[in-house]
């Protein structure tokens, strides 16, 4: 069972879209610095080696190489084992280059039509991404270029990102706005997402098939030699840091008396001794029902009974000081229940929403405090607020040390504070040659800045949690990924190396019992027929509604089953020569989506959003034929071709 759940539990290939939700419309990459990385473009002249040109301009294999390798550096970041070759046949390098000529085709389409993004706008979007915050929250332009340099980006490219992003939202925003789906559309849509769908799922391990015999050394070093990505281990870096918390300034924070009468007289509302009623209020359409009610209440009948009486009910207004009262209701009515007496009846009056009788249910007064009676409270407000402002201070005078000059060692020195050194860490904070070593939350927090720093960078300010601890971080060392010494390795080599030689066979074994189960012959006999060694089986079963809750997510056993007509098989190879599984489906039972009125709401609303991605999508490839839009094969596969080569690939495309 073991197998299973790691089997079901892992990214065996692509996501699996389902039915209609599949949205296809235009999916721009263009994130903010806080996602993915920025995709900047460049509009270079006509060139020999673009890889497209967009009404006269082309996009250089520069260009697309450095976006695409930016953006697969950030992609490890999140994904630390994803190599090369799986991005590239994944397709992503042909989605980059679509996402440029879409980007670049976008801005050439609204120039033409003299739409102009001003300099105030993109300005304004820049200081509304949190990306670019330093310690205290604010907006910092040296964070801004800072954080632009570490991902080697150009700030003219990353403004014209933004451009490109605002006319995005102007052009094609519009184009789907309201698509609505037929109602004759939804239902066979929605019955996809609850139908039960029942199979079985077989697994022929790879491990089954391994050769019994020991390899030799020279076998397992050239198998460790032609498949270096098989033992890649991520970048590592090193880092050395000193934290810094409020507790530091926690008897600098102490509140002098100056700050404690001051914060008394800012809250001088809070503390002053209140009067408060508890009123009753009942509306009426007209004066002389409203005059009919008050003379009932004021003759000792409970203006709730009164109300009751008239298949109406009266409004509670509880804890009401006279402002807060007067906003209810009226200033006249307001100062009117306070000068009267608790149980007294009032009104009517006129008010916009008609005629008001009012009853003076409770008036009490509340004590107020003194400054000495209110000091043990406000003193704990106090500390915080001036231990935060303590710590912003302390925060950026050493990032100002550091700016002109002063040494890690020096500050961490001056400041007393205790330096920290790390093993060589990948982006998870894992410790490949110190398994035993656990970052804590604080060294977790700094990885995410320190992977985009390098050993040249000074020592920056990271926030760890906010306005409360930061750390000073400097990289000491860094490892690309990459193989480790084959003696390090070879018992796993040896372990790889076996899977490699078994998968064939499995291959052919799983072949033919899917053959044999889309015969229609009974499980059982077909593995006894077969004489698969090992193989394990498990029910499945799943509605589409169901798996779709993993987020797009889905393993593809079940991705099968609901690509499956009844009774056939399909097979599917697990990664890293790990074996194969042959899924059969057993069963189809619909249910009637009319039976489920949110379903068909949400269905609708889905339909409606692919065809407002349909549409856009269907825009944007008039735009690129409006502009004439060309592309170069060759120029693609050069780029692919570097791209392999710079970060370690296999030869060849997938």
């Amino acid at each position: 069972m073991y197998f299973f759940r790691r089997m079901l539990g892992s990214k065996i290939g692509g996501y699996f879209a389902v039915g209609f939700l599949l949205l296809i419309g235009v999916a721009f990459v263009l994130t903010d610095m806080s996602g993915t990385g920025n995709l900047t473009f460049q509009l270079p002249g006509t060139s020999s080696n673009a890889i497209a040109k967009v009404g006269g301009r082309g996009i250089t294999t520069d260009a697309l190489q450095s976006r695409a390798q930016t953006i697969f550096e950030r992609m490890r970041e999140e994904n630390p084992e994803l190599t090369i070759d799986q991005f590239l046949s994944q397709g992503l390098l042909r989605q980059v280059a679509d996402d440029m000529i879409s980007t670049q085709a976008l801005i050439v389409y609204g120039e033409k039509h003299g739409m102009r993004i001003s300099k105030a706008l993109v300005d304004a979007q820049i200081a509304s991404n949190s990306a670019f915050v330093d310690a205290t929250g604010n907006f910092s332009e040296t964070v801004f270029r800072q954080l632009l340099a570490q991902r080697r980006i150009s700030e003219q490219d990353f403004r014209d990102d933004i451009t490109a992003q605002i006319i995005q939202q102007q052009v094609l925003a519009p184009v789907g706005a309201g698509s609505r789906a037929p109602d004759g559309m939804v239902p066979p849509y929605a019955a996809m997402l609850i139908e039960e769908r029942k199979g079985e799922l077989f697994a022929v391990p790879s491990a089954a098939f391994a050769p019994r015999e020991q390899p030799s050394d020279a076998e397992l070093q050239a198998y460790y030699t032609a498949n270096p990505a098989q033992f890649t281990i991520p970048e590592r870096r090193k880092l050395r840091y000193a934290l810094v918390n409020l507790a530091r300034f926690e008897s600098a924070a102490a509140p002098t008396q100056a700050e404690l009468e001051k914060a008394y007289k800012d809250k001088a509302s809070q503390y002053k001794a209140r009067q408060v009623r508890d009123v009753s209020q009942l509306i009426l359409t007209s004066e002389a029902a409203a005059r009919d009610a008050a003379a009932k209440a004021r003759g000792g009948q409970a203006l709730a009974d009164v109300a009751r009486g008239l298949g109406l009910a009266a409004m509670k207004l509880t804890d009401q000081e006279q402002d807060k009262l007067a906003g209810q209701t009226s200033a006249d009515i307001a100062k009117a229940a306070f000068a009267a007496q608790k149980g007294a009846v009032l009104g009517p009056y006129r008010t916009a929403l008609g005629w008001s009788v009012l009853r003076v249910d409770d008036a009490r007064e509340t004590a107020g405090k003194t400054l000495e009676q209110a000091s043990a409270e406000l003193a704990p407000e106090v500390r915080a607020a001036k231990q935060k402002v303590l710590f912003s201070e302390y925060l950026n005078d050493m990032d100002g040390k550091l700016g002109d000059g002063t040494s890690f060692a020096e500050l961490a020195k001056e400041k007393q504070l205790t330096l920290v050194e790390t093993p060589l860490l990948t982006k998870d904070g894992k410790a490949p040659d110190n398994p035993a070593y656990q970052p804590d939350p604080a060294v977790t927090e700094m990885l995410k800045q320190a992977f985009n720093m390098s050993v040249d960078d000074d020592p920056q300010i990271v926030p760890v949690k906010e306005d409360e601890e930061a750390a000073i971080v400097a990289v000491t060392d860094v490892v690309p990924a990459g193989p480790p010494p084959f003696a390090q390795v070879k018992a796993a080599v040896q372990v790889v190396w076996g899977l490699s030689k078994g998968a064939e066979k499995a291959r052919q074994a799983a072949t033919q019992l899917a053959a044999e189960l889309g015969k229609g012959t009974e499980p059982g006999a077909a593995l006894a027929k077969l004489n698969i060694p090992e193989i394990q089986r498990q029910p499945i079963e799943a509605r589409r509604a169901d798996i779709n809750r993993n987020g797009g997510q889905i393993p593809p056993p079940l991705e099968a089953l609901f690509t499956l007509n009844k009774g056939a098989t399909r097979m599917l190879p697990l990664e890293n020569n790990q074996g194969f599984v042959v899924v059969r489906l057993d069963s189809i039972t619909p249910q009637d989506p009319l039976k489920v009125p949110q379903l068909i709401a949400s269905t609708q609303a889905g339909l409606a959003n692919v065809l407002g991605g349909e549409y856009a999508r269907q825009f944007m490839t008039a735009i690129q034929k409006d502009l004439g839009v060309t592309r170069n094969d060759a120029a693609m596969a050069a780029v692919e071709k570097a791209l392999r080569e710079a970060n370690g690939g296999g030869g060849g495309g997938q």
